[in-house]
């Protein structure tokens, strides 16, 4: 694929010394490749899913340290996964600073936003906080899809979101076709009140609704947050009324956050044997990155790094991609 196209181009390169690969424009062109990857999607992801659950659209951030503390170490990852992408290409900080300026102009059909989000999210905690609650939401409304896909009121095959890059799409169909296999091995033991809120949930559109309403909500904050332009309002179907009472309506959610805490799981699962997969394929690998997003995934503690690729690929970025 084009991430391993790229590495091999770096390992070749990375024999003929430092100066002239920071010279060649490529060298930008080669980090586009790695940010794609599960190298730094796997760690990345599995940091942003875990923590994104305690971020709801009505908290109050302000002041508080616990929230200050996840972004400090969301930074921390984000500098030691790119720290270890240079060591791996043998570039020192300031030669790929002077890369990213013979950066390649077709950089905004290179990234998924999704990238973009998670590069400058470290830099900001605006955009931390939108791309935090964006998650939340996210998997809230892939757990209800599961639950739609048990009960015949979907087709039997997850629907690809746009929202997400090719990778993620592609372990939610796995995690989906597990999903239901453990499903059928369970409804035996599952007890009536389980089955009748289970149900109930997936039938409902007016969860489904509010999920959606909220997460479009917080992305047209992060496209203001990033300087982008306003989204194309959605419009929902309307659904009947359905008069719930307050019990039940806690119940439902209740047991929808622990449908998604499970759905968390086994995303995990599925991106640590594809990080496994893609090591075991890649010709060359990147023996420095790879040890690093191992590390973060098994929750080894991370030395901070300082690292000026972060703020020197954050400005790159905005210049090319708000910048016109």
């Amino acid at each position: 694929n084009k991430a391993d196209k790229w590495g091999n181009k770096a390992d070749k390169w990375g024999n003929k010394g430092q100066h002239n690969m920071a010279s060649e424009g490529w060298v930008f062109d080669s980090l586009v490749g790695f940010l794609k990857g599960p190298v730094w999607n796997v760690p990345i992801l599995t940091f942003v899913e875990n923590k994104s659950l305690t971020f709801e659209a009505d908290s109050d951030y302000e002041g508080t340290s616990d929230y200050k503390d996840i972004h400090d170490g969301y930074k921390n990852l984000v500098d030691f996964m790119l720290g270890s992408y240079m060591e791996d290409i043998s570039i020192t900080p300031e030669q790929f600073e002077a890369a990213c300026g013979k950066a390649s102009r077709n950089i905004k059909s290179e990234f998924h936003q999704s990238l973009f989000e998670q590069v400058w999210a470290a830099d900001d905690f605006e955009i931390f906080k939108r791309m935090m609650i964006q998650k939340n939401l996210e998997l809230q409304l892939q757990a209800l899809e599961i639950l739609q896909h048990r009960y015949g009121l979907v087709p039997q095959s997850f629907v690809s979101d746009n929202s997400l890059p090719p990778d993620e799409n592609a372990i939610m169909e796995q995690v989906l076709k597990k999903s239901l296999a453990e499903h059928e091995a369970m409804k035996a033991e599952m007890d009536t009140e389980t089955q009748e809120i289970e149900k109930a949930i997936a039938e409902s559109q007016v969860e489904k609704e509010r999920l959606e309403s909220e997460k479009f909500q917080e992305h047209v904050k992060m496209q203001r947050a990033l300087n982008l332009p306003d989204p194309t309002p959605i419009r929902t179907p309307t659904a009947p009324t359905e008069q719930v009472g307050e019990e039940s309506l806690r119940a439902r959610r209740e047991y929808l956050m622990q449908q998604r805490d499970r759905l968390l799981a086994m995303k995990q699962k599925e991106r640590i044997k594809q990080l496994k997969e893609y090591e075991a394929s890649s010709s060359k690998g990147r023996p420095k990155s790879s040890y690093a997003a191992n590390r973060a995934i098994s929750g080894a503690k991370i030395d901070p790094q300082t690292l000026q690729v972060r703020k020197a690929l954050a400005a790159r970025l905005k210049e090319e991609v708000i910048g016109d």
